[in-house]
């Protein structure tokens, strides 16, 4: 009889194991890569439509993260070289927070080959058409 018991305790236990390896399976931990905007930055057009939306955005912080996101996909080196500043000062320029001088983004976005282009917000209307008379 201690031995029918021994054995349906074994059994037992090892149910209780195989559940617990189960549980654990469906529990497992999903992990993701990050997102990285840079690696989806591969044309002109990408690039442009990238910077403009973030231009449009009140905090001026988005347009720097957009430019540095634009900077790393070109080469962070490359662009700081061609720019005239260091690695390290480039990546302070674009860190969220900063207040970069208008000169050294200017400078950024031509090394990045693109530049700003200013739009009205308000409505366009319509011009009066005027009434030509006789003189």
């Amino acid at each position: 009889m201690k031995k029918a018991k021994a054995k349906e305790s074994i059994k037992e236990k090892a149910k209780a194991n195989a559940k617990a390896k189960a549980k654990a399976k469906a529990k497992a931990k999903v992990t993701y890569a990050p997102f990285e905007v840079a690696d989806y930055l591969d044309s002109e057009e990408a690039i442009a439509e990238y910077l403009s939306l973030a231009a449009r955005d009140e905090n001026p912080g988005v347009l720097l993260k957009a430019l540095g996101d634009v900077a790393k996909a070109r080469g962070m080196a490359e662009v700081a070289k061609a720019s005239g500043l260091g690695r390290e000062s480039l990546y302070k320029t674009l860190a969220p927070g900063a207040k970069p001088r208008f000169e050294t983004i200017a400078t950024i976005m031509r090394v990045l080959n693109v530049g700003f282009s200013v739009e009205s917000r308000l409505p366009v209307r319509a011009k009066k058409a005027r009434k030509l008379t006789a003189a």
